[in-house]
């Protein structure tokens, strides 16, 4: 499905009450500033409203980020922004005042002949106040203002129909919201009646989505869905979401109406084929927006604090900030808690949202929500560049005590990695690329959905038109029979089977169970990722895959690969949650293992065995200027140095001592980091192997001895492969590194008759 479970339904409400209040209009002006004003610069920027052609007002003083007024400005001139005054009933071209304008309409009563016929809301609120609007304020691409200041906006008779319902059963709190069957080429908009503190009153149209007016297309996370606040939708109390609600507030204008588009409203949930329908439309619904409103929630853990950061990292005018500037705010941040407050900001579940990329990609203009303040997206993609540009700056600064927590790291990672940062990348090199379906599912694999089919279906609208014609979104498939999908698609389409890697079996994953086992469970986010994607092996060369489904359930697969050896011997296992003393008991455990293999051998034959060892377990990635002989003695160092200063009643052999005090490039503050990057992560989740063969490995988790190991044509990596049952089929474990064959030894062999070509049918 395109969200999470249905929240609302539709009642048949008394709509021919509501269309008999009368519209009050009352005489409105410009907000009164407040104390110590401070005078926003000028700027044209096309507000929130959905359905109207606007043009930028007068501006007011007043900071719609709510902050004291006698410090309106912030830090490092923090500025509001400024407001437009807005009315809903503009005629075309003209440059009068919209508040004018209605006023003059409701003194004579009279609709004006040039404008269009719509359906007008009935909905209406005479407790209008000086709201500050959160909606207006400066450009938020940060780009120059545009040549006019008028905006055209499509006439709404000619793509709006009417509303969603026109029954007039009794108004009741009790009645549901029953939607009304959409028409060919329509979608739904919810209009949002002016107002302020008071319940929410809404009507929902529909509207032709080839001709639509202008709307706000809302981007955000569901929250907790037993955690609901009521609206009111033409006569019926409809709950929604928390998150949802405030969205909604913060879009609420009290002047005028507005236009917008949100998934949990907009969809009738509890209707399958509309929600595969409307899945397939969703790029659609957020290019056709004029704005994308990002709502991250509310505000919370000062994250008005984090905002403020933000800003003055990245201006909304696109100020350059100079490092030396960025090096300043980051110490004053840290501080006076700002950072800690953006490590809040960054960690939010809304940055976990799958489909917050495919969202945001199609989007013309994004501003960001949080709480009472906004800024343009841009500022928060800059200001997160900032961080990344200053991360040695960021985990070394220790000023204030907030950042001397214990988790002081994984705070510095968030501000790194998360927020913007966490979303994947998706350049022109991916999406254009032969294997962008797999590229693009790697990169989003972290995001969460409620519904495992949205792993799928939540990328679509951001891939080439080729793949997105290959998949049919259908919400009546089983989760097993959409991944397999993939599967079949990804060996059709690139002749490769790299996809196979992607099932990562290690540590166990219940839900995977019910897959067969080469098909890759993309709900589950594992910690291990596949070795030829992240290290560009080619086991298999320039060969393509032969290979062909059993039966049209797709569970069996037969693969055509080189068989390399079988596993003999397996060390301990490295789990995925792991501290320094786990790498290194696994390490001495390997070792044992090694040596128990070269027991009796020269001298030379051993150091060589060591080499490789080493060279082994760091999955080849030995750094730039290192021969195997150095990345031998430089790791054994780092490793030896590390039992002396943590585990000192572990005792050490002769060679391992031999290696405490060899001269070394790798200073002590920096051996725990050079484990953790260089072996650490390349053992977690993984284990060494001996075959039967004396060949050294390194691979899943999962392995066992007799397992065999096959390079499957088409494939980045080896294999490993268990045998199973009684018809010569077998499981699927995982890739596995292999000295010496990872860049198309075995296909060399085979090629020469040195080896031969088997089939494996995978289950």
């Amino acid at each position: 499905m395109y969200e999470r479970e249905p929240t609302t339904k539709k009642s048949q409400a008394r709509l021919s009450s509501l269309f008999r209040r009368k519209t009050v209009i009352e005489d409105r002006h410009e907000p009164t500033p407040l104390s110590s004003p401070v005078q926003a610069p000028v700027s044209h920027y096309p507000a929130y409203i959905a359905e109207y052609q606007l043009k930028s007002q007068p501006q007011s003083p007043v900071s719609p980020l709510r902050h004291s007024q006698s410090s309106s400005t912030g830090r490092g001139n923090y500025r509001p922004y400024p407001k437009p005054a807005l009315a809903p009933f503009p005629i075309p071209g003209s440059l009068v005042s919209k508040i004018e304008e209605r006023e003059a309409m409701a003194a004579t009563n009279t609709q004006n002949p040039t404008m269009p016929q719509s359906p007008q809301s009935p909905m209406s609120n005479p407790e209008e106040t000086n709201r500050v609007s959160l909606l207006s304020g400066r450009d938020m691409t940060g780009l120059p203002p545009t040549s006019s200041d008028t905006y055209n906006i499509t006439p709404i008779s000619s793509a709006i129909s009417r509303p969603s319902v026109v029954s007039t059963l009794d108004y009741s709190d009790q009645q549901p919201y029953e939607y009304t069957p959409l028409e060919t080429g329509f979608i739904r908009l919810v209009r949002i009646a002016p107002g302020h503190k008071t319940m929410i009153e809404c009507e929902i149209i529909q509207a032709l989505i080839t001709n639509v007016p202008q709307y706000v297309a809302v981007s955000y996370t569901w929250g907790d869905v037993g955690d609901t606040r009521k609206i009111d939708i033409e006569g019926s109390r409809v709950p929604i979401t928390v998150s949802l609600y405030g969205a909604l507030e913060a879009l609420r204008q009290r002047q005028s109406s507005v236009l917008v588009w949100a998934d949990a409203l907009c969809i009738d949930q509890k209707n399958t084929d509309e929600r595969s329908q409307y899945v397939q439309l969703v790029s659609q619904i957020y290019a056709n927006a004029a704005f994308v409103a990002i709502w991250l929630g509310l505000e919370d853990n000062d994250s008005s604090k984090a905002v403020e950061l933000l800003s003055r990292l990245a201006p909304p005018n696109s100020q350059f900030i100079p490092d030396q500037d960025v090096s300043r705010i980051l110490g004053e941040g840290a501080e006076n808690g700002d950072l800690l407050a953006t490590v809040s900001l960054f960690g939010r579940d809304y940055w976990k949202r799958l489909w917050v990329s495919q969202e945001i990609f199609h989007a013309k203009r994004v501003a960001v929500h949080c709480g009472e303040t906004f800024l343009p997206w841009q500022s928060y993609k800059s200001a997160s560049t900032c961080f990344r540009r200053h991360h040695t700056e960021l985990t070394f600064r220790t000023k204030g005590p907030d950042m001397r927590r214990p988790d002081k790291f994984t705070s510095v990672q968030t501000l790194i990695h998360g927020g913007p940062a966490s979303l994947p990348t998706l350049s022109p090199h991916v999406l254009n690329g032969q294997n962008a379906l797999l590229q693009v599912l790697r990169a989003s694999r972290s995001q969460v959905s409620t519904d495992p089919r949205d792993k799928l279906y939540g990328i679509l609208g951001v891939l080439p038109a080729h793949i997105r014609q290959g998949f049919r979104v259908d919400y009546t498939l089983s989760v097993k029979d959409v991944y397999t999908e993939i599967v079949e698609f990804l060996i059709q389409s690139t002749e490769k089977l790299d996809v196979i890697c992607e099932s990562v079996h290690f540590p166990v994953n219940t839900g995977s169970a019910k897959l067969p086992s080469f098909v890759p469970d993309w709900s589950h986010v594992p910690l291990t990722l596949a070795m030829g994607h992240q290290y560009g092996f080619q086991a298999s060369g320039h060969t393509k895959a032969i290979c062909r489904f059993h039966d049209e359930r797709l569970n069996k697969l037969e693969i055509s690969g080189i068989e390399i050896d079988v596993v003999q011997t397996k060390g301990m296992v490295v789990g995925t949650l792991c501290n320094l003393g786990d790498f290194l008991m696994a390490f001495l455990h390997w070792r044992a293992l090694l040596l128990a293999a070269v027991e009796g051998r020269t001298p030379l034959q051993i150091k060589l065995a060591e080499e490789a060892f080493v060279a082994t377990i760091s999955l080849g990635q030995i750094i730039t200027g290192y021969d195997r002989s150095r990345w031998q003695q430089v790791s054994y160092h780092v490793i030896a140095n590390l039992f002396r200063e943590r585990l000192l009643h572990i005792p050490l052999d002769d060679i391992l001592r031999s290696h405490l005090d060899i001269a070394s490039s790798i200073p002590p503050e920096a051996r725990r980091q050079f484990l953790q990057t260089n072996f650490g992560d390349r053992m977690m989740g993984r284990t060494f192997c001996l075959t039967q063969n004396r060949r050294l490995g390194v691979g899943s988790g999962a392995m066992l001895p007799g397992d065999v190991v096959v390079v499957p044509l088409g494939c980045s990596t080896p294999v490993l492969l268990r045998p199973e049952g009684t018809q010569g089929e077998y499981r699927f474990i995982g890739d596995i590194y292999i000295e010496n064959y990872m860049f198309g030894k075995a296909v060399d062999q085979w090629q020469v008759g040195e080896r031969e070509l088997k089939k494996y049918v995978l289950h």
